[in-house]
């Protein structure tokens, strides 16, 4: 399964949101994003789902990160991370009932689904 992730950053944090118990990973930590639809490339991919996630226009900007992760059930998930330039709106909370800006110096100690810490671990170097 092909998904993307959104890196938002304000100084030296970035954001990780944590879906609300009524969806699927509920509690769980991770950048908001989601599955790939027929035809689409990363950046329309994320675009689309900031916007139905999140209520915002995100501008995209270059890919980041990749992580690729096998679940127990022997699922492949493909992480796609992608800078946030900039965006027009409010962040509303519609899959996610919290959001976090995380220091990137506890950026791999803070909970994330496994897909989203491989990509934490780009991010800080690791």
């Amino acid at each position: 399964m092909k998904v993307t992730a959104g890196i938002f950053r304000k100084g030296d944090c970035v954001l990780l949101m944590r879906r609300a118990r009524t969806e699927p990973y509920a509690g769980e930590w991770e950048y908001p994003g989601g599955k790939f639809e027929i035809g689409e490339d990363g950046p329309t991919c994320l675009r689309r789902e900031l916007s139905e996630e999140l209520g915002i226009d995100a501008t995209i900007g270059e890919l980041v990160a990749t992580a690729v992760y096998t679940t127990d059930s022997g699922k492949e998930i493909e992480l796609f991370a992608y800078e946030i330039k900039n965006y027009r709106g409010d962040i509303c909370l519609r899959v996610h009932d919290a959001m976090d800006w995380v220091a990137m110096d506890a950026l791999t100690k803070h909970p994330q689904l496994p897909a989203d810490l491989i990509v934490s671990k780009i991010l800080v170097g690791h």
